[in-house]
């Protein structure tokens, strides 16, 4: 790395310092950043009037797409510590309705995924989601005059791995140390331990403990 290269960094270590101040005076009261996180502060929107806390160690990646945390007011987006979030090829989208509540474990990573919550949605700790997750507690809609809009928490454990592309709908409970498929579509509840794909997703086979799995 020439002189040149490593003197841009540091001016954009500098700016990011500087711009990173200013968004946490303008959120004071609304966004806590736990301590040592590090926020690439054009890559953070913060939109609404909930509560969104970042535990320490957290990490928003320099990218093309920011992470946007959209809360209404009561709602709660908690982050738990050493959140990894990276938005390579989407944006990560946090959004939490009317007395709302998000909850994400420990040590996950995000690239690039959708998660909206009527009600309550729980992430364990060490989940990884590839890019175009999308988790939903509700249908968002009423799906007819007769069918009212389901509104039922969503749990994933602990060590689960969704491949890019799954959906989990509204009153799913995933087990710990799962892996689930690409593009897979998960309406019904899968047990510890499975590897699950498939639209809707069904259990096709068994893993290993996952909690030292990277």
């Amino acid at each position: 790395m020439g002189l040149y290269e490593i003197a841009y960094l540091k001016w954009l270590y500098y700016w990011n310092r500087v711009w990173f101040a200013r968004l946490r005076h303008n959120l004071k009261g609304r966004v806590e950043f736990g301590e040592g996180c590090d926020i690439q502060a054009r890559n953070f929107r913060y939109r609404g009037y909930g509560r969104v806390a970042l535990g320490k160690g957290s990490v928003i990646e320099s990218g093309e797409y920011p992470t946007i945390f959209d809360t209404a007011p009561g709602a709660e987006i908690l982050l738990g510590e050493r959140i990894f979030l990276r938005c390579k090829y989407l944006s990560n989208v946090f959004t939490a309705y009317r007395d709302a509540r998000i909850e994400i474990g420990d040590d996950s990573g995000f690239n690039g995924v959708i998660i909206t919550a009527k009600n309550r949605i729980r992430l364990g700790r060490k989940v990884f989601l590839a890019w175009g997750v999308s988790i939903m507690d509700s249908d968002l809609h009423d799906l007819s005059n007769t069918r009212k809009e389901r509104i039922q928490t969503v749990e994933i454990g602990d060590y689960v791995l969704a491949g890019n592309y799954v959906t989990i709908l509204p009153g799913v409970r995933i087990g710990s140390h799962c892996i689930i498929g690409a593009g897979s579509v998960v309406s019904k509840d899968i047990p510890d331990h499975s590897i699950a794909a498939g639209a809707p997703a069904r259990v096709i086979g068994q893993v290993d403990d996952r909690d030292r799995a990277s």
